[in-house]
């Protein structure tokens, strides 16, 4: 498998999953197996997608080619690791590679809208097409082909239909492909580019090719692949092409777009802007007979002309040689150019490169830049150059190609022709998916955002349930708790109720002792005297201080329990304020839990919400991009053919600029031109006021002539010339008749050439005996002499004119009228051709030949010739009549032997008047033999004739205008004895 072009690398990861687009727009994509250095395959992409495939085939110089080739490279690539390396390209560099290799697309509709600069069917057929055809019948799905001109068969090889009737098969294709209306139906129909048609038969198929007025014809097998046949020829013939400067041919003058000093930088220059206008033309290095030209094709170094140096390394220094001129120059439009355009064979485009970088310079860094900028600007034309020649070494497998059946045959089967709409569709629909696939991914992220934020919501608010039931457990335990405390507070009021109560009670019952103590005292002050009564208030005044130190003693415990319960009260006050903080910090917490949660659980809502809009919303961008791929596939198609269109304008605005260009060049030149010719004007001018005073004193010589013998001579001798008076009314006539008079008038013109030797003859005198300085010497010198010289040269010259100027004249009238009676007869007889020719076509004779002869029935020096073609196309009617004798009855046959004696008596007639013997007689047909008058043949001896004018000799040859080779078919006439017995052969 051969190398691909060099682009731009592309690092990224390389996925060929089924509807994903790759990260770039246009280029290519190699697999690589194990450790190997050369690739097994190639993805070609566009647009984002793959649309062509290579691959190696099982047998060797043999590749793979669309459907097939990717079936293979999955299957190597299922076997073996392997590896991709991407290139990126641009479209019009991803055209030029599809050119060379349109076997590898899986729909040819992917190759429309992609640049190309050549129709490969064009190429092919302006080569020679004899080995055309042979070239075609070396693959084996070719039975035969065929080459047509005009209808006209060329050449054919191979097994062809119809065994030697293989021209009026040439002629019935011609007519078939004529009737289909070649280009001008292609582009009614839309269809552009190559123009081939396949014809599908049950066991075969037919390929037609036009181009032009030439048309190939190529029977092959049923499931040959046309395409693929004849891009395989067209590259194998690549160079078999006459271009401009080939076989060191000169190279055609063209415009001069830049030019300037030389060297490699200038050299550089000059490609870049070749490059950047896509010029076909040159760069031309000095301009003597060792000048060198580096030969452009659209910009691209093609071929290199240098005649006078026999190796490239030469040719390289005086292309870049600094003291030379170099110019870049376009060829005229139309002007074909290709290798073969140079005389150094060894030219490729790396190796220039190469050359180029190095041969005026040892920097190694300098080297290297020279380098990169060149593998920059023609790397891929390299690259490029260097597939194309490994593209020729390899055949793709032209056989496989899908046909299909019949419309009965077709019911339960899949139709494999694929409509390219329908690829246009496809491609849109997948750039659609992608596109949606990426929505879909970012809306799938966004859901799942969305679900880890309802799980976190549900944790929260599982949290908070759970919180809340601590919280609802802990506020139970604390109202129990309260309750308790509550009892107890009752409780140890109770008793401090009773305690103070008692207390109460107590106090009083003190004050009542107290008061009865005083009352007591009161009555132990009154008895103090009595003894008895004094033990008797002792043990009294004893059990009382018992009992108020028992009092004493309970109402200090009593107030002791009191403190305590108090205490107590207090405490338990205080612990109940505290759980009734604690009640209303829970009562809080548990608030804003609630209150979280409802958050959560809105959140959790509006989500659900969102996601059903997502969904929703989803729903109709599927429903949207349905009617936008239906609406963007039209609108796809409409573009498509608007771009064609608007490339197809850009091209023509490129060549209207390149004509413009031109245009303004011829301007200069016809600027330049109109300068010259004005000062040839203005020198004219000078020449003309030159020649009015030459003419002005011409005539002062003629007056002064005038006085000269034999002025006086010519100028009195007029009369000799009237006996041309009737011969001219005689031509005035003729030409009158309506017939051409060419001969008559070349009579005239020969005559008036006789009479004018004659007159310079005549004139022959010596002039410096008769000039006016020999004369005025004379007269002063000896003036009797000087009258009788004057007297004798005009009495000479007048005996001379009366007598060979009047014998001359009267010859050359006397031939004029021969000559005059000799064209008469010349019309009366092509009178006669006319109503013997009008005869034949009413016989039934082709009537193109006797419109053909008719056409010059108006042309007596044409009589010779036209009496022979009138006397072959009646021997060829009558030889058919003698031939269809004996086919026909007794009454037709008596009508075809009336029709033979009248033919016969035509015959007669013509050989009878002398034309058909190849050299008729008679002054006039003399005349146009020679072109000398009878007095000329006869009394001037040849040496003193005036020589006869070729031109004059061709306008007197007896061709015919129009005229039609009439074939005369000779018959085999068989020697017989006279027993009428002839031999056995």
């Amino acid at each position: 498998m051969f190398e691909l072009p060099a682009g731009t690398p592309i690092n990224e990861t390389i996925t060929l999953e089924e509807g994903v687009l790759q990260s770039f727009a246009h280029g290519a994509i190699s697999t690589y197996l194990g450790r190997r250095k050369t690739p097994v395959g190639h993805r070609l992409v566009r647009g984002g997608r793959i649309v062509g495939y290579l691959a190696d085939a099982e047998k060797k110089n043999t590749l793979l080619g669309g459907v097939e080739a990717k079936l293979r490279l999955e299957h190597l690539e299922g076997e073996q690791k392997f590896r991709h390396l991407a290139t990126s390209y641009s479209m019009g560099e991803l055209g030029s590679l599809a050119e060379l290799v349109p076997e590898a697309f899986v729909h040819q509709a992917d190759r429309q809208g992609l640049k190309s600069s050549t129709n490969a069917v064009e190429r092919l057929l302006s080569r020679d097409l004899s080995t055309v055809i042979r070239t075609l019948e070396t693959n084996t799905t070719v039975r035969g082909a065929m080459a047509i001109d005009s209808g006209m068969l060329i050449d054919h090889v191979g097994d062809l239909p119809g065994l030697g009737e293989e021209e009026r098969l040439a002629s019935e294709l011609h007519q078939m492909m004529a009737a289909m209306g070649g280009q001008e139906l292609h582009s009614q129909w839309g269809m552009k580019g190559q123009s081939h048609w396949t014809l599908h038969t049950e066991n075969g198929a037919l390929l037609l090719a036009q181009s032009g007025e030439i048309s190939l014809a190529v029977w092959t097998e049923k499931d040959a692949n046309h395409a693929r046949l004849l891009s395989s020829a067209s590259i194998a013939l690549d160079g078999d092409i006459v271009a401009a400067g080939a076989h060191g041919s000169k190279m055609p003058e063209g415009f001069t777009l830049r030019d300037g000093r030389g060297g490699p930088d200038a050299v550089i220059s000059m490609l870049k802007a070749g490059l950047d206008e896509e010029v076909t033309g040159h760069i031309q290095s000095g301009s003597s007979s060792k000048g060198v030209s580096l030969v452009l094709s659209r910009g691209t170094p093609v071929a290199l002309w240098a005649p006078a140096y026999d190796s490239e390394e030469e040719a390289m220094l005086a292309l870049t040689e600094a003291k030379r001129k170099v110019q870049l120059i376009r060829f005229p439009a139309g002007t074909i150019v290709s290798a073969t355009s140079g005389t150094v064979d060894t030219f490729t485009l790396s190796g220039f490169i190469q050359s180029l970088a190095t041969v005026r310079t040892r920097s190694e860094a300098r080297q290297a830049s020279l380098k990169s900028l060149l593998d920059d600007m023609l790397g891929f034309h390299a690259g490029l150059e260097a597939l194309q020649k490994e593209r020729a070494k390899m055949a793709f497998k032209s056989d496989g190609a899908d046909v299909a059946e019949p419309l009965p045959v077709m019911r339960d089967e899949a139709v494999a022709a694929v409509d390219a709409g329908l690829r246009r569709k496809l491609e849109k629909a997948e750039q659609t998916i992608d596109v949606l696939n990426k929505s879909k991914a970012v809306l799938e992220g966004q859901v799942k955002a969305l679900e880890k934020k309802k799980d976190a919501a549900q944790i929260v608010a599982r949290e908070a349930t759970e919180s809340r039931q601590e919280n609802s457990t802990a506020l139970e335990d604390a109202h129990a708790q309260l309750n308790t405390m509550q009892v107890d507070l009752a409780q140890a009021r109770g008793q401090s109720e009773e305690a103070e109560s008692r207390a109460e009670r107590l106090v009083r019952r003190v004050n009542e002792l107290e008061h009865q103590v005083s009352e007591r005292a009161a009555e132990l002050a009154k008895a103090i005297g009595d003894a008895g009564s004094s033990a008797e208030l002792k043990e009294a005044i004893e059990s009382l201080s018992l009992k108020e130190a028992e009092l004493q003693a309970s109402l200090a415990e009593g107030s002791e329990r009191l403190n305590t319960i108090r205490k107590q009260s207090e405490d338990e006050e205080r612990r109940l304020r505290v759980l009734s903080e604690q009640v209303n910090t829970s009562r809080e917490r548990h608030a804003r839990v609630q209150s979280d949660l409802i958050t959560a659980q809105e959140q959790v809502h509006v989500s659900n919400l969102e996601l059903e809009a997502a969904r929703t919303e989803e729903k109709h961008a599927r429903n949207r991009t349905e009617e936008d791929r239906v609406r963007r596939a039209e609108e796809e198609s409409r573009r498509s053919n608007i771009q064609a269109e608007l490339r197809e304008l850009m091209d023509e605005r490129r060549q209207v600029l390149r004509e413009l260009g031109d245009l303004g060049a011829r301007r200069g030149h016809a600027e330049a031109e109109l300068a010259s010719l004005v000062d040839k004007a203005t020198s004219l001018a000078e020449a003309h006021e030159e020649a009015l005073a030459d003419i002005q004193e011409a005539e002062r010589l003629r007056a002064r002539l005038a006085e000269e013998p034999l002025a006086q001579a010519l100028l009195d001798d007029n009369n000799t010339f009237q006996g041309l008076g009737p011969v001219l009314e005689r031509l005035e006539h003729a030409r009158g008749l309506g017939y051409s008079v060419t001969m008559l008038d070349r009579a005239v013109e020969r005559a008036l050439q006789v009479i004018q030797g004659t007159v310079d003859h005549v004139a022959a005198t010596p002039r410096h005996l008769l000039s006016s300085e020999v004369m005025t010497l004379l007269e002063r010198q000896v003036p009797q002499t000087a009258g009788a010289v004057r007297g004798l040269a005009r009495w000479s010259v007048q005996q001379r004119l009366e007598q060979q100027l009047g014998e001359t004249v009267n010859h050359v009238v006397v031939d004029l009228e021969h000559l005059l009676e000799d064209f008469d007869r010349s019309i009366t007889m092509l009178r006669r051709i006319r109503n013997v020719l009008e005869q034949v076509e009413r016989l039934g004779a082709p009537s193109h030949e006797v419109h053909a002869l008719l056409a010059n029935c108006q042309r007596p020096e044409a009589l010779p010739s036209l009496a022979l073609g009138t006397r072959k196309l009646i021997q060829v009617a009558l030889d058919d009549i003698y031939l269809e004798a004996d086919q026909r009855d007794a009454g037709e046959a008596i009508g075809l032997e009336e029709t033979a004696r009248v033919l016969e008596e035509l015959i007669t007639q013509l050989d009878a008047s002398g034309l058909t013997d190849g050299r008729p007689h008679g002054m006039m047909w003399d005349f146009q033999r020679d072109g000398l008058l009878p007095f000329e043949r006869e009394s001037i001896p040849a040496e003193q004739r005036i020589p006869v004018n070729e031109a004059m000799l061709n306008d007197l040859e007896p061709h015919l205008v129009q005229a039609e080779e009439v074939s005369v078919v000779k018959t085999a006439t068989e020697s017989v004895d006279d027993e009428g017995w002839s031999p056995l052969p």
